[in-house]
């Protein structure tokens, strides 16, 4: 494809400066009763979505929007394409991704022929060079779907490109995920997060970030109120991890394979049918599998419901 030198490999930058994890075993005070049915434990939904068809491009103040209030692509007149998670109404949103081209104004966003997404410089192009990152997603593969780049409600941006890689689609993993994370899913699957999953009730946002950390954020300023702090730690596979709630109870930051080192654990162990919930108070709570908001039952919390 030409114009393009640049490593295929994406390099993501930490969003912000994160706080330090904190261990709290404070009782968790009676909390409005919010929703908590079945499937709320079960996989994401992606929601509607806009779509980019090849030639297609988003200029320089685009907002990809498939639903007023949901997850935003923004073409930025910085030159930055974001994903952001929307706030309160003039408040702040929260930056999920970004390609990390901030400081070139004018640059624009591209999906190509050749199934390759890239983001150019002002005056650049295919055939003019000042790519400044792309999906290398192209290829001569003939697919039966077409090339396009996809926007979801759910927050997450695909590419479907023409590389001759079996997986030739590119994701950014930023999905949100419900807020109730349990260790038996409807479905039958553990609903392990990946690095980029996030989700949010009234007041706050929860991310497991590209550093490793896994980190809460009030929405009504877009501080960082607690995190894991594990955005030191270095995984051991392609720099993956995940953070599940295993049938033990015991939520946990950990590695992929081979070593499945854990990173950062809740120490709730022991409690089988244990879940974990995102609340609308701003707390984080792991809940024995009989317990929940105005029943009791916390094994664990973030200690954050005063901090919203």
């Amino acid at each position: 494809m030409g114009g393009i030198t640049m490593h295929s490999r994406l390099l993501r930058r930490a969003l912000v400066t994160l706080l330090a994890a904190t261990a709290l075993t404070a009782l968790v005070p009676a909390a409005a009763a919010q929703a908590t049915n079945a499937t709320d434990c079960d996989l994401y939904t992606a929601g509607n979505s806009n779509k980019l068809a090849a030639g297609e491009r988003l200029a320089p103040g685009t907002r990809f929007v498939p639903t007023p209030g949901k997850p935003e692509l923004v073409m930025q007149e910085d030159g930055n394409l974001v994903i952001y998670a929307v706030g309160y109404p003039g408040g702040p949103d929260l930056p999920l991704w970004s390609s990390g081209t901030w400081g070139n104004p004018g640059a624009y966003a591209l999906m190509q022929e050749d199934g390759n997404f890239v983001v150019y410089k002002k005056g650049g192009g295919p055939d003019k060079g000042g790519a400044l990152w792309h999906t290398g997603t192209y290829g001569d593969r003939i697919l039966q779907t077409p090339v396009m780049v996809s926007f979801y409600d759910s927050g997450e941006l695909v590419v479907s490109g023409r590389s001759p890689d079996p997986y030739q689609s590119w994701h950014s993993w930023t999905m949100r995920r419900h807020s109730k994370l349990c260790a038996n899913a409807p479905s039958g699957l553990t609903p392990n997060w990946e690095q980029g999953n996030w989700t949010e009730s009234d007041s706050v946002w929860l991310v497991l970030q590209q550093d490793n950390n896994l980190v809460m954020y009030r929405k009504r300023d877009g501080q960082a109120i607690w995190s894991s702090g594990t955005w030191h730690t270095s995984a051991a596979y392609n720099g993956r991890v995940y953070l599940e709630m295993p049938r033990s109870g015991d939520l946990n930051v950990r590695d992929f394979y081979p070593n499945f080192t854990i990173r950062w654990r809740s120490g709730t162990g022991g409690n089988d049918g244990a879940y974990a919930l995102l609340q609308d108070d701003g707390n984080f709570v792991v809940y024995k599998q009989d317990g929940g908001p105005g029943k009791g039952g916390a094994l664990w919390h973030t200690a954050t419901y005063n901090k919203i």
